[in-house]
């Protein structure tokens, strides 16, 4: 009896730890996503100037889905290069067609965040790259250098707040100021009042009414200014003669 119940707690001992392992190598391939080393794909290179903070396990996304690892990195020196390259092996699913044409890049999660390498669909008239081709990769930029450009231009607009500061601040930059802003409102006013009058009188001459519009739409007005007009190309000696005076 007393065998019987050291078996049964072996038993459950054994399947406890059995269990525990298990949840564990489950955990380890859901968090880690080694599930992706068992899966069948082929190895293509990526070669940059440089890495820029790219590592060993980092994410390859394909037109913004993930699609891989990078394998492993290792510098290269071509021959009459200035300076070292980068080649980055990479595992894609058999599923995943990379062109020549498309475009390699390494980028950021964010503005701090991870650093993945990211592959776009090009024109699709390059041909298909097979196992072990290398693909160029666009120079990457640094997150350094944007923050450094970025603090250029938040000086440069400090610098700019503080002028205008400083000439809002002018007892005579003000009086100045407050006079051009008058002069721009009474000018506004003036152009409005000369809008004004302009619709007025073009809605004046639709109606028929003035000079003006009496001559547009008064046939009459019309035809007799018609008829001196052809009057004076036929005798233009009139425009010269002078009217008889009554005696």
């Amino acid at each position: 009896m007393q065998i019987q119940q050291r078996l049964s707690l072996e038993v459950k001992v054994g399947l406890f730890i059995i269990t525990g392992i298990g949840l564990l190598v489950f955990f380890l391939f859901a968090i880690g996503d080694f599930s992706t080393y068992f899966q069948p794909g082929y190895e293509l290179r990526v070669t940059f100037e440089s890495a820029n903070g790219i590592g060993r396990g980092s994410p390859v996304q394909y037109a913004g889905v993930e699609v891989g690892k990078v394998e492993s990195l290792r510098l290269l020196y071509p021959d009459g290069a200035p300076a070292p390259h980068v080649e980055i092996s990479i595992k894609l699913p058999r599923q995943i067609k990379i062109r020549s044409t498309d475009e390699a890049s390494i980028s950021t999660f964010g503005l701090l965040g991870e650093k993945y390498l990211e592959i776009r669909p090009g024109t699709g008239e390059g041909e298909f790259l097979t196992p072990g081709q290398t693909l160029l990769g666009k120079p990457p930029v640094s997150t350094e250098r944007i923050i450094e450009r970025s603090s250029e231009v938040l000086t440069e607009l400090k610098q700019t707040l503080e002028g205008v500061n400083s000439l809002v601040g002018d007892p005579e930059a003000r009086v100045f100021l407050k006079e051009t802003l008058q002069e721009a409102r009474d000018a506004t006013r003036q152009w409005k009042l000369l809008g004004e009058r302009l619709n007025t009188a073009l809605s004046n001459s639709q109606a028929g009414e003035g000079s003006v519009g009496k001559l547009l739409f008064d046939d009459d007005l019309y035809l007799r200014v018609v008829a001196f007009v052809e009057d004076v190309r036929a005798h233009p000696w009139k425009l010269l003669a002078r009217p008889k005076s009554d005696k």
